[in-house]
């Protein structure tokens, strides 16, 4: 009998299955953004939980802003000391469409100047 394959997921947030890796060492934004998820571990799980919903609701695509909005609203209403910081969004995205399959192209996302990253691609 052919032993059925686990996939690795996260110890601590089951729901995904990676702790983000930076796509661009050395970038002092996408360094910050992993920083504040060190900080604040339940907040990307909370994104892609959303983002998940969304898709089993049908769409397609989703935009990073309303996710962040709604889990503002969500963590604002049971704490007011926190801040979510909308510089952190395309890096969260491109996070959560790298590491997350099933969430693939889920955000259409804009090149980042001279980081050099694609429309709709994260540089490896």
């Amino acid at each position: 009998m052919a032993k059925k394959r686990q996939r690795q997921t996260n110890n601590r947030h089951p729901e995904l299955p990676f702790e983000p890796a930076l796509i661009r060492p050395g970038d002092p934004l996408e360094e910050a953004a992993l920083a504040f998820h060190l900080r604040n571990p339940t907040i990307l799980p909370g994104i892609v939980r959303l983002c998940r919903q969304m898709k089993k609701a049908g769409y397609e695509q989703w935009g990073i802003s309303a996710a962040f909005e709604v889990l503002r609203y969500k963590v604002r209403t049971q704490s007011t000391d926190f801040n979510l910081n909308n510089s952190h969004r395309a890096y969260f995205a491109r996070w959560i469409m790298r590491d997350c399959p099933d969430l693939a192209g889920f955000f259409e996302i804009r090149a980042q100047g001279k980081r050099g990253w694609e429309r709709g691609e994260a540089e490896a």
